[in-house]
């Protein structure tokens, strides 16, 4: 993959803000910008629609499926576990058996929240850590995961906390912007930590990890660097529009327990990404991805670095 012939990619969740970020990303990069990219939705079909999908599939002819699409609000997941097990299983299930029938290698995207949160290693959770859920969002990733593996050279990628997007009620940054722009409060967890990850900067790992002569299998964590709590994003976000002159932002912490949240969160979740380095990919720190995607929305255009220096 990536070497001697182009690839062809198809991208379930095309229209979510990963999906748009890879698609870019691959048009964009010169070493993938001839590459053929279908990508669908759920205004073209449900992947739990097994039949619709093998349609789709069949007539472009993958050799790579990257599986993005999912039921990925967690509380809805908890309100609604057949839902769940409906898009992230079945629709999984689904995926995993055209890829095999295309003879397509399988890309699929899990999270953080495949593990509990309540011990986390000093340098972060590993590929080999074994999960353990605490939501039905995470036991459905983990059933994910596993009916991935069973597809010949197929890749897990586990991220988290991604922002980057052009819809509020799924990003915390968007969020949070919007709340400063109606001088509203931006009540933000306090209490609970992962790697925050800008999609773009995800997208451009995954074409670099398709790329590569020889593309890695099994399992691989993907995040920008630093550890956070959605407060400590906050934070960041009021220096930037404070020293951009834009509406101020008022984070407010708040513990997890006062959330109101129905399905359980891990504590900590942060992920280790050594493996991804030792594949030739570095990531940046998350304020710098942050900085990167508030330029896109005309935000702090006057800083060039991570730090806010012009």
């Amino acid at each position: 993959m990536g070497g001697a012939r182009p690839e062809r990619i198809y991208v379930t969740g095309a229209d979510g803000m990963l999906g748009q970020a890879l698609i870019r990303a691959l048009g964009d990069d010169p070493r993938t910008a001839h590459w053929p990219v279908h990508g669908v939705s759920l205004v073209d079909f449900d992947i739990a629609d097994g039949r619709a999908l093998s349609r789709s599939v069949a007539e472009f002819r993958p050799t790579v499926v990257v599986h993005l699409a999912a039921c990925a609000i967690v509380d809805t997941c908890e309100a609604d576990p057949r839902l769940a097990m409906r898009v992230n299983v079945e629709g999984t299930r689904n995926v995993a058996r055209e890829s095999r029938r295309a003879g397509a290698r399988m890309v699929y995207l899990s999270s953080d929240y495949v593990f509990d949160g309540l011990a986390t290693p000093e340098h972060g959770y590993t590929e080999q850590d074994l999960p353990n859920p605490v939501s039905v969002y995470g036991l459905t990733k983990v059933a994910g995961e596993r009916i991935t593996s069973l597809v010949p050279d197929s890749l897990i990628v586990r991220t988290s906390w991604l922002f980057g997007g052009a819809d509020e009620r799924v990003d915390n940054v968007l969020a949070a912007v919007r709340s400063a722009e109606r001088g509203e409060p931006a009540p933000l967890v306090s209490d609970q930590y992962s790697l925050p990850t800008g999609t773009r900067d995800l997208a451009e790992a995954l074409v670099h990890l398709l790329c590569l002569p020889e593309p890695p299998g099994g399992t691989i964590h993907i995040g920008n660097g630093g550890r956070a709590s959605w407060f400590d994003v906050g934070l960041e976000l009021q220096s930037v529009l404070k020293d951009d002159e834009g509406p101020a932002l008022a984070p407010t912490p708040i513990p997890m327990a006062d959330c109101g949240f129905v399905g359980a969160r891990p504590v900590d979740s942060t992920l280790n990404t050594d493996r991804l380095h030792s594949l030739g990919h570095s990531m940046t720190t998350w304020r710098e991805s942050l900085r990167t995607y508030l330029r896109t929305l005309g935000i702090g255009t006057a800083t060039t670095d991570g730090k806010g220096n012009a």
